[in-house]
Protein backbone atom coordinates (compact mmCIF):
# COMPACT_ATOMS: atom_id res chain seq x y z
CA UNK A 1 0.00 0.00 0.00
CA UNK A 2 1.05 3.46 -1.09
CA UNK A 3 1.89 6.10 1.82
CA UNK A 4 1.00 9.46 0.45
CA UNK A 5 0.91 13.04 2.06
CA UNK A 6 0.39 11.49 5.47
CA UNK A 7 -3.25 10.76 7.15
CA UNK A 8 -4.95 9.08 10.63
CA UNK A 9 -3.18 5.93 11.53
CA UNK A 10 -0.48 4.47 9.76
CA UNK A 11 -1.93 1.37 8.34
CA UNK A 12 -2.64 2.75 5.36
CA UNK A 13 -1.10 5.13 2.95
CA UNK A 14 -2.18 8.88 2.47
CA UNK A 15 -1.90 11.99 0.72
CA UNK A 16 -2.51 15.55 2.40
CA UNK A 17 -5.41 17.61 0.52
CA UNK A 18 -6.97 20.95 0.84
CA UNK A 19 -10.70 21.67 -0.25
CA UNK A 20 -12.64 24.75 -0.76
CA UNK A 21 -14.65 26.09 2.22
CA UNK A 22 -16.31 29.39 0.62
CA UNK A 23 -18.21 29.34 -2.05
CA UNK A 24 -15.60 30.26 -4.29
CA UNK A 25 -11.84 30.47 -4.04
CA UNK A 26 -10.49 33.78 -3.41
CA UNK A 27 -7.20 34.78 -4.77
CA UNK A 28 -5.16 32.87 -2.64
CA UNK A 29 -5.42 29.80 -0.76
CA UNK A 30 -4.95 31.01 2.47
CA UNK A 31 -2.61 33.36 3.61
CA UNK A 32 -0.05 33.49 6.08
CA UNK A 33 -0.65 34.79 9.12
CA UNK A 34 0.73 38.75 8.61
CA UNK A 35 -0.70 41.23 11.25
CA UNK A 36 -0.59 44.72 10.57
CA UNK A 37 2.89 46.18 12.90
CA UNK A 38 3.55 49.89 13.38
CA UNK A 39 7.09 50.87 12.74
CA UNK A 40 7.42 53.25 15.57
CA UNK A 41 5.11 55.91 17.64
CA UNK A 42 6.14 59.55 18.33
CA UNK A 43 7.48 59.38 22.32
CA UNK A 44 7.23 61.85 24.94
CA UNK A 45 10.98 62.03 24.69
CA UNK A 46 10.67 63.40 21.61
CA UNK A 47 8.24 65.70 21.61
CA UNK A 48 7.32 67.75 24.40
CA UNK A 49 3.81 70.02 24.06
CA UNK A 50 2.57 73.33 25.84
CA UNK A 51 -1.17 73.39 26.81
CA UNK A 52 -1.67 75.51 24.07
CA UNK A 53 -0.39 72.74 21.51
CA UNK A 54 2.96 74.33 20.28
CA UNK A 55 5.70 72.25 21.27
CA UNK A 56 9.24 74.36 23.38
CA UNK A 57 12.21 73.77 24.09
CA UNK A 58 14.48 74.73 27.31
CA UNK A 59 18.00 75.01 27.47
CA UNK A 60 20.15 75.88 30.26
CA UNK A 61 21.57 79.39 30.91
CA UNK A 62 25.02 80.29 29.72
CA UNK A 63 27.73 80.62 32.64
CA UNK A 64 28.36 84.24 33.78
CA UNK A 65 31.24 85.80 31.98
CA UNK A 66 31.17 83.39 29.40
CA UNK A 67 30.09 83.42 25.87
CA UNK A 68 27.75 80.75 24.05
CA UNK A 69 29.88 78.68 21.51
CA UNK A 70 28.72 75.97 19.84
CA UNK A 71 30.70 72.71 19.72
CA UNK A 72 32.27 72.23 16.44
CA UNK A 73 31.16 69.11 14.82
CA UNK A 74 32.64 67.27 11.68
CA UNK A 75 29.70 66.12 8.94
CA UNK A 76 31.73 62.84 9.16
CA UNK A 77 31.19 62.30 13.01
CA UNK A 78 27.55 63.58 12.95
CA UNK A 79 26.69 60.78 10.26
CA UNK A 80 28.74 58.27 12.74
CA UNK A 81 26.61 58.43 15.08
CA UNK A 82 23.75 58.87 13.69
CA UNK A 83 24.29 55.71 12.09
CA UNK A 84 25.56 54.04 15.15
CA UNK A 85 21.90 55.11 16.53
CA UNK A 86 20.15 53.55 13.86
CA UNK A 87 21.73 50.36 14.05
CA UNK A 88 19.92 48.79 17.18
CA UNK A 89 16.56 50.14 15.79
CA UNK A 90 17.36 48.42 12.37
CA UNK A 91 18.10 45.15 14.56
CA UNK A 92 15.00 45.13 16.96
CA UNK A 93 12.85 45.78 14.20
CA UNK A 94 14.31 42.64 12.06
CA UNK A 95 14.09 40.40 15.10
CA UNK A 96 10.20 41.74 15.65
CA UNK A 97 9.41 40.80 12.51
CA UNK A 98 11.07 37.16 12.54
CA UNK A 99 9.17 36.51 15.92
CA UNK A 100 5.65 38.00 13.99
CA UNK A 101 6.33 35.16 11.18
CA UNK A 102 7.76 32.37 13.98
CA UNK A 103 5.46 32.80 16.67
CA UNK A 104 2.56 31.05 15.01
CA UNK A 105 5.13 28.10 15.01
CA UNK A 106 5.79 28.81 18.86
CA UNK A 107 3.52 25.81 20.85
CA UNK A 108 3.61 27.61 23.77
CA UNK A 109 2.78 31.08 22.05
CA UNK A 110 -0.16 29.67 20.26
CA UNK A 111 -1.32 27.86 23.44
CA UNK A 112 -2.19 31.33 25.14
CA UNK A 113 -3.68 33.13 22.35
CA UNK A 114 -5.39 30.46 21.00
CA UNK A 115 -8.86 31.92 22.64
CA UNK A 116 -7.84 35.49 20.57
CA UNK A 117 -7.52 33.15 17.47
CA UNK A 118 -10.66 32.01 16.39
CA UNK A 119 -9.74 31.87 12.94
CA UNK A 120 -7.62 28.60 14.00
CA UNK A 121 -10.13 26.92 14.44
CA UNK A 122 -13.06 25.19 12.35
CA UNK A 123 -16.23 23.20 12.68
CA UNK A 124 -15.55 19.75 11.87
CA UNK A 125 -19.37 17.75 12.43
CA UNK A 126 -18.22 14.42 14.68
CA UNK A 127 -19.20 11.84 12.25
CA UNK A 128 -16.96 13.16 9.18
CA UNK A 129 -13.73 12.46 11.80
CA UNK A 130 -11.95 15.53 11.38
CA UNK A 131 -12.79 15.66 7.11
CA UNK A 132 -14.96 18.59 5.45
CA UNK A 133 -15.61 15.87 2.84
CA UNK A 134 -15.81 12.28 2.41
CA UNK A 135 -12.76 9.81 1.13
CA UNK A 136 -14.95 8.36 -1.53
CA UNK A 137 -15.26 12.24 -3.19
CA UNK A 138 -11.65 12.75 -2.48
CA UNK A 139 -10.79 9.47 -4.30
CA UNK A 140 -12.94 9.96 -7.30
CA UNK A 141 -11.76 13.91 -7.79
CA UNK A 142 -8.09 12.47 -7.80
CA UNK A 143 -9.21 9.46 -10.11
CA UNK A 144 -11.30 11.79 -12.64
CA UNK A 145 -7.88 14.30 -12.77
CA UNK A 146 -5.08 12.30 -13.08
CA UNK A 147 -7.40 9.74 -15.69
CA UNK A 148 -8.10 13.39 -18.08
CA UNK A 149 -3.39 13.88 -17.22
CA UNK A 150 -2.96 10.21 -18.38
CA UNK A 151 -5.12 10.17 -21.55
CA UNK A 152 -3.65 13.67 -22.48
CA UNK A 153 -0.45 12.92 -22.09
CA UNK A 154 -1.60 9.08 -23.65
CA UNK A 155 1.55 9.69 -26.33
CA UNK A 156 4.41 8.86 -23.62
CA UNK A 157 2.18 6.07 -21.94
CA UNK A 158 2.73 3.48 -24.97
CA UNK A 159 5.44 1.60 -22.44
CA UNK A 160 3.29 1.32 -19.43
CA UNK A 161 0.19 0.41 -21.79
CA UNK A 162 1.94 -2.57 -22.78
CA UNK A 163 2.55 -3.68 -19.38
CA UNK A 164 -0.73 -3.33 -18.40
CA UNK A 165 -3.60 -5.88 -18.22
CA UNK A 166 -6.82 -6.38 -21.08
CA UNK A 167 -9.55 -5.08 -18.83
CA UNK A 168 -7.41 -1.89 -17.80
CA UNK A 169 -6.96 -1.67 -21.73
CA UNK A 170 -10.42 -1.84 -22.36
CA UNK A 171 -11.29 0.86 -19.80
CA UNK A 172 -9.04 3.46 -21.74
CA UNK A 173 -10.50 2.22 -24.83
CA UNK A 174 -13.73 3.04 -23.62
CA UNK A 175 -12.32 6.79 -22.17
CA UNK A 176 -10.96 7.47 -25.67
CA UNK A 177 -14.03 6.28 -27.55
CA UNK A 178 -16.40 8.97 -25.74
CA UNK A 179 -13.84 11.94 -26.78
CA UNK A 180 -12.31 10.32 -29.87
CA UNK A 181 -15.13 7.91 -31.87
CA UNK A 182 -13.14 5.73 -34.29
CA UNK A 183 -9.56 5.84 -33.21
CA UNK A 184 -8.27 3.09 -31.41
CA UNK A 185 -6.27 2.94 -28.41
CA UNK A 186 -2.54 1.92 -29.55
CA UNK A 187 -3.50 4.62 -33.12
CA UNK A 188 -4.37 7.70 -30.69
CA UNK A 189 -1.03 8.61 -29.98
CA UNK A 190 -0.43 8.83 -33.76
CA UNK A 191 -4.05 11.49 -33.59
CA UNK A 192 -3.03 13.36 -30.82
CA UNK A 193 -2.41 17.08 -32.18
CA UNK A 194 -2.77 19.41 -29.30
CA UNK A 195 -2.03 18.44 -25.91
CA UNK A 196 -2.93 20.59 -23.46
CA UNK A 197 -1.41 21.80 -20.92
CA UNK A 198 -1.86 20.42 -17.04
CA UNK A 199 -3.70 23.65 -15.79
CA UNK A 200 -5.62 23.74 -18.92
CA UNK A 201 -6.46 20.00 -18.50
CA UNK A 202 -7.31 20.91 -14.44
CA UNK A 203 -9.76 23.54 -15.55
CA UNK A 204 -11.37 21.32 -17.94
CA UNK A 205 -12.08 18.29 -15.53
CA UNK A 206 -13.10 20.32 -12.38
CA UNK A 207 -13.80 23.66 -13.65
CA UNK A 208 -10.96 25.68 -12.47
CA UNK A 209 -7.24 26.13 -12.72
CA UNK A 210 -4.51 26.86 -9.96
CA UNK A 211 -1.25 28.25 -10.06
CA UNK A 212 1.75 29.42 -7.66
CA UNK A 213 3.13 32.54 -7.76
CA UNK A 214 3.98 35.55 -5.75
CA UNK A 215 1.80 36.40 -3.03
CA UNK A 216 -0.07 39.69 -2.48
CA UNK A 217 0.94 39.33 1.29
CA UNK A 218 3.81 41.11 2.35
CA UNK A 219 6.67 38.75 3.35
CA UNK A 220 4.68 35.69 2.43
CA UNK A 221 6.79 34.76 -0.25
CA UNK A 222 4.75 32.78 -2.75
CA UNK A 223 0.91 32.07 -2.51
CA UNK A 224 -1.80 29.72 -4.68
CA UNK A 225 -4.09 31.58 -7.26
CA UNK A 226 -7.05 30.49 -8.89
CA UNK A 227 -6.13 31.51 -12.40
CA UNK A 228 -9.11 30.33 -14.39
CA UNK A 229 -12.83 30.03 -13.42
CA UNK A 230 -14.80 29.37 -10.18
CA UNK A 231 -14.16 26.98 -7.21
CA UNK A 232 -17.46 25.50 -5.75
CA UNK A 233 -17.64 24.58 -2.13
CA UNK A 234 -16.44 21.22 -0.75
CA UNK A 235 -13.89 19.98 -3.74
CA UNK A 236 -10.18 19.08 -3.70
CA UNK A 237 -7.92 22.12 -4.81
CA UNK A 238 -4.67 21.08 -4.05
CA UNK A 239 -2.05 18.29 -2.61
CA UNK A 240 0.42 18.62 -0.19
CA UNK A 241 3.78 17.05 -1.69
CA UNK A 242 7.04 15.77 -0.33
CA UNK A 243 8.43 12.91 1.15
CA UNK A 244 6.75 11.36 4.16
CA UNK A 245 8.86 10.46 7.17
CA UNK A 246 7.88 8.51 10.04
CA UNK A 247 8.02 9.58 13.70
CA UNK A 248 11.50 7.78 14.59
CA UNK A 249 12.79 8.58 11.01
CA UNK A 250 16.21 10.53 10.42
CA UNK A 251 14.62 14.28 9.26
CA UNK A 252 16.86 16.84 11.16
CA UNK A 253 19.04 17.99 8.83
CA UNK A 254 16.27 18.46 6.15
CA UNK A 255 14.46 20.29 9.09
CA UNK A 256 17.20 23.30 9.05
CA UNK A 257 15.52 26.51 7.76
CA UNK A 258 12.79 24.34 6.28
CA UNK A 259 9.36 25.83 6.21
CA UNK A 260 7.45 23.24 4.37
CA UNK A 261 7.75 20.74 7.00
CA UNK A 262 3.93 20.29 7.80
CA UNK A 263 3.13 17.71 11.25
CA UNK A 264 -0.40 15.52 10.06
CA UNK A 265 -2.67 13.99 12.84
CA UNK A 266 -0.77 10.57 13.70
CA UNK A 267 2.61 12.40 14.16
CA UNK A 268 4.34 12.05 10.32
CA UNK A 269 6.07 14.85 9.14
CA UNK A 270 5.75 15.96 5.22
CA UNK A 271 8.70 17.58 4.05
CA UNK A 272 7.25 19.67 1.24
CA UNK A 273 10.36 21.56 0.40
CA UNK A 274 11.51 21.86 -3.31
CA UNK A 275 15.12 22.90 -2.99
CA UNK A 276 18.28 21.56 -0.67
CA UNK A 277 18.30 18.38 0.46
CA UNK A 278 14.59 17.95 0.58
CA UNK A 279 14.78 18.16 -3.07
CA UNK A 280 17.32 15.45 -3.33
CA UNK A 281 16.38 13.02 -1.10
CA UNK A 282 12.62 12.70 -2.87
CA UNK A 283 14.66 12.11 -6.04
CA UNK A 284 16.73 9.76 -4.46
CA UNK A 285 13.11 7.73 -3.10
CA UNK A 286 11.34 8.36 -6.28
CA UNK A 287 14.47 6.57 -8.46
CA UNK A 288 14.35 3.52 -5.82
CA UNK A 289 10.99 2.68 -6.34
CA UNK A 290 10.58 3.12 -9.82
CA UNK A 291 9.34 -0.63 -11.63
CA UNK A 292 10.98 0.02 -15.24
CA UNK A 293 8.48 2.37 -17.05
CA UNK A 294 6.39 2.39 -14.06
CA UNK A 295 6.86 5.41 -11.91
CA UNK A 296 5.45 4.59 -7.86
CA UNK A 297 5.08 8.51 -7.76
CA UNK A 298 5.25 12.09 -8.80
CA UNK A 299 8.63 14.15 -9.10
CA UNK A 300 8.12 17.01 -11.37
CA UNK A 301 6.49 19.37 -8.65
CA UNK A 302 10.15 19.52 -7.93
CA UNK A 303 10.97 21.06 -11.39
CA UNK A 304 8.82 24.49 -13.38
CA UNK A 305 7.35 21.61 -15.59
CA UNK A 306 4.60 20.27 -12.78
CA UNK A 307 2.86 17.42 -14.18
CA UNK A 308 0.38 16.92 -11.78
CA UNK A 309 -1.62 20.76 -11.21
CA UNK A 310 -2.69 19.86 -7.82
CA UNK A 311 0.28 19.05 -6.24
CA UNK A 312 0.90 23.01 -5.33
CA UNK A 313 -0.10 22.48 -1.49
CA UNK A 314 3.08 23.64 -0.06
CA UNK A 315 2.07 27.32 -1.14
CA UNK A 316 -0.77 28.02 0.04
CA UNK A 317 -0.45 30.73 2.99
CA UNK A 318 -2.31 30.95 6.28
CA UNK A 319 -5.22 32.78 7.04
CA UNK A 320 -5.26 35.98 8.61
CA UNK A 321 -7.06 38.20 10.83
CA UNK A 322 -8.05 40.49 8.07
CA UNK A 323 -8.46 37.05 5.43
CA UNK A 324 -10.34 34.27 6.71
CA UNK A 325 -9.41 30.65 5.67
CA UNK A 326 -10.89 29.73 2.40
CA UNK A 327 -9.75 26.23 2.49
CA UNK A 328 -8.31 23.82 5.11
CA UNK A 329 -6.24 20.21 4.81
CA UNK A 330 -7.74 17.24 5.33
CA UNK A 331 -5.60 13.81 5.61
CA UNK A 332 -6.59 11.16 2.90
CA UNK A 333 -5.49 7.12 2.79
CA UNK A 334 -4.90 6.30 -0.95
CA UNK A 335 -6.41 2.80 -0.87
CA UNK A 336 -3.99 -0.38 -1.99
CA UNK A 337 -5.99 -0.79 -4.91
CA UNK A 338 -5.13 2.79 -6.16
CA UNK A 339 -4.21 2.11 -10.28
CA UNK A 340 -0.72 1.51 -10.80
CA UNK A 341 -0.55 3.88 -13.68
CA UNK A 342 -2.05 6.68 -12.00
CA UNK A 343 0.62 6.74 -9.33
CA UNK A 344 2.80 8.67 -11.45
CA UNK A 345 0.52 11.51 -10.51
CA UNK A 346 1.00 10.70 -6.92
CA UNK A 347 3.47 13.69 -5.57
CA UNK A 348 4.19 11.71 -2.13
CA UNK A 349 6.60 9.26 -1.31
CA UNK A 350 7.63 7.06 1.63
CA UNK A 351 10.94 7.66 3.39
CA UNK A 352 12.05 3.88 4.26
CA UNK A 353 12.08 1.21 1.70
CA UNK A 354 10.36 -1.04 3.92
CA UNK A 355 7.07 0.75 4.56
CA UNK A 356 4.17 -0.18 2.33
CA UNK A 357 3.95 3.31 0.03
Amino acid sequence: MEKEKVSKGTASSSTHLFSELESKMGKHGGHRRQEPGVLGTPSAALRAETEGGRAKAASAPPLAGAAPRPRPTSPASSSSRRHRTAMPGRLLWGLWQRWRRYRYRFVPWIALNLSHNPRTLRYVPEESKDKVISDEDVLGTLLKVFQALFINDFNKQSDILTMLPEPVKSKYQDLLSVQHPRVKLLEYRHHQQNILKPEEVLYKTLGFSIARATSSLMSAGKGVFVTKGLVPKGVVVSMYPGTVYQKYEPIFFQSIGNPFIFRCLDGVLIDGNDKGISKIVYRSCNGRDRLGPLKMSDSTWLTSEIQNPLAIGQYVNNCSNDRPANVCYQEFDVPAVFPIELKQYLPNIAYSYDKQR
